[in-house]
């Protein structure tokens, strides 16, 4: 404070003057001309050129960005800028920094923002804006700053080459190991050569992050490109959507193998975008039924992603393809892929994905948290992360005839249960050993019941199929493959899924309630992850904005 204002006694003068200023500055665009021989010096500033303007926004990120969370960042607080910032980004000579425009209120939004959230009026004007026009420059601006830092990942290594025999074969090994969740190499390239990324434009998923949660109308602004992609069929720019999940599989890819902290915040950053892209009711809609061009992932690690069979499917199958990619925010892939069939499920829709990459997924990861569990923090992280992917593992199969497209779908998800049944009966004694005290008015938001009796469930239905196979004769290992799946699949036929019953219709996730009476654990742990998820990222964003500034 002294070096900024002289002393302390002069800071609150100061510092007022100076965000008065910088408001007046990038704001009031359309003042007349002639108020540029006014007495009045700040409508002086209406007349300065836009460079000048620019200059003074790129002040303000730099100033913001410089103090983080100290104290005088406290100043921009006292004084909205949210209309100085529309203003700038609406005015036509502008718009080519609403870039930067963008950045600087997410970055505001995040001053204080888990301790003095009432008290940030960004906020609440990110929560109430009803302005389409600057959504959609902010839109602009964000997949623009994407595609730039996509293009960075696949100059490093072009993966946009069909896949040799070697990868294939490979890739078709790999999925029957137990252990795929965990199985991925970068092929050929050395992990230092990913260390930079991801570009710092990439910061950008802020404020999108910011616009996503709380804001309603942002959401259709959002899908309005996406919509046009499907109607037409054609189009020369992807969408925004198209883009994040493009880029979430580079992040998601890259994250573990780099295991720096940045990469691993901007991949948290992307996986909660997804998952409130599939907690919003009319995104879901749209991104579950609706056939567009197959999204471009990231192929640059082994076991490689395959190609989708058809030119053309749902959003929603690149969103699952991400979580299986992703290796380091395991439960966030949970919570994304729990809702995804919970509302397949609820609309009756089947969706015509390869489910099974997914079934190995969660059984590699209760596989490792059995195996591993000596080395794990058991912080209750751990016991919740086993306790949701049980629970997902059973709501995919209680509700299996609602959403997999075909009967061999469903064979394939009992025999991958069957083919593991060894692992699944681990985790009683995993459950118990992670055990922590836990009040009885506390629940997960997945269901009511215990989740001992939820793993007894699942291991019941899948005992009962591997007595079957046994009783037949027919070895349970991937040699026999064939023999067993026509085991289950004549089992099924007959006398329709063993241990069916039905999961209440309660939507998950969707509430967060904190009250005298009942705790849900689950979106307590949520809104807990999502704020610190954020928390972390906002460090990296001051760094990464502060190096795009000249």
């Amino acid at each position: 404070m002294e070096i900024f204002a002289g002393s302390v006694a002069q800071s609150d003068q100061v510092f007022s003057e100076f965000t008065e200023v910088l408001d007046s500055v990038m704001g009031d665009a359309e003042a007349p001309g002639e108020s540029c021989s006014a007495y009045n010096p700040y409508l002086v500033f209406t007349c300065l050129p836009a460079s000048i303007r620019h200059q003074v926004l790129q002040l303000a990120l730099t100033y913001m960005c410089g103090v983080a969370q100290l104290s005088t960042g406290a100043y921009f607080l006292r004084r909205d800028f949210f209309p100085s910032i529309v203003s700038l980004v609406k005015t036509p000579e502008m718009e080519q920094y609403t870039f930067e425009a963008i950045l600087l209120l997410a970055i505001l939004a995040n001053y204080h923002k888990s301790d003095a959230a009432k008290l940030n009026p960004y906020l609440k004007r990110i929560r109430e804006s009803s302005d389409g026009e600057f959504m959609r420059k902010l839109c602009w601006a964000s997949n623009f700053a994407l595609h730039t830092s996509i293009k960075a990942y696949q100059e490093i290594s072009d993966d946009s080459v069909a896949p040799t025999l070697a990868s294939s074969l490979g890739s078709v090994i790999t999925r029957f190991r137990p252990d795929r969740a965990l199985s991925f190499t970068t092929p050929n390239i050395p992990r230092d050569k990913f260390k930079d990324q991801p570009t710092e434009a990439s910061v950008v998923l802020l404020p999108i992050y910011e616009f996503l949660l709380p804001n309603p109308l942002f959401p259709s602004v959002l899908m309005e490109d996406l919509v046009s992609l499907a109607d037409n069929n054609i189009s020369h720019d992807i969408p925004l959507p198209c883009t994040i999940i493009s880029f979430a599989s580079y992040l998601c890819t890259h994250a573990s193998s780099t295991a720096s902290p940045r990469s691993i915040a901007y991949a948290s950053l992307s996986l909660n975008i997804l998952l409130a892209f599939v907690e919003n009711n009319m995104v879901m809609e749209f991104i579950t039924q609706t056939n567009i061009p197959v999204i471009r992932l990231c192929r640059q690690r082994l076991p490689v992603l395959q190609p989708p069979p058809r030119p053309t499917q749902p959003p929603i199958c690149s969103v699952l393809d991400c979580c299986v990619l992703e290796v380091s925010s395991y439960t966030n892939c949970i919570w994304i892929c729990y809702r995804i069939v919970w509302f397949l499920q609820n609309r009756r829709l089947r969706l015509y994905y390869d489910w099974t990459d997914i079934w190995n997924s969660i059984i590699g990861l209760l596989n490792f948290l059995a195996s591993k569990l000596d080395t794990l923090h058991t912080t209750g992280g751990v016991e919740l992360l086993a306790s949701e992917t049980i629970r997902f593992l059973d709501l995919a199969l209680c509700t299996s005839e609602a959403y997999l497209p075909s009967p061999r779908a469903m064979h394939e998800l009992i025999y991958e249960l069957v083919r593991s049944s060894s692992v699944l009966r681990k985790q009683e004694s995993l459950l118990k050993s992670l055990a922590l005290p836990c009040p009885s008015n506390v629940r997960s938001s997945f269901g009511n019941d215990p989740i001992e009796g939820t793993l007894a469930h699942v291991v019941k239905v899948t005992e009962f199929y591997e007595e079957k196979v046994t009783q037949a004769g027919a070895g349970i290992d991937i040699g026999n493959a064939k023999d067993v799946m026509k085991i289950i699949a004549a089992e099924i036929e007959a006398n329709g899924l063993h241990g069916a019953r039905e999961l209440p219709e309660t939507t998950p996730m969707q509430v967060f309630r904190d009250s005298f009476h009942t705790v849900y654990l689950t979106a307590w742990f949520m809104h807990s992850s999502r704020s610190q998820d954020v928390l972390d990222f906002a460090r990296f964003a001051c760094a990464d904005v502060l190096a795009l500034m000249p």
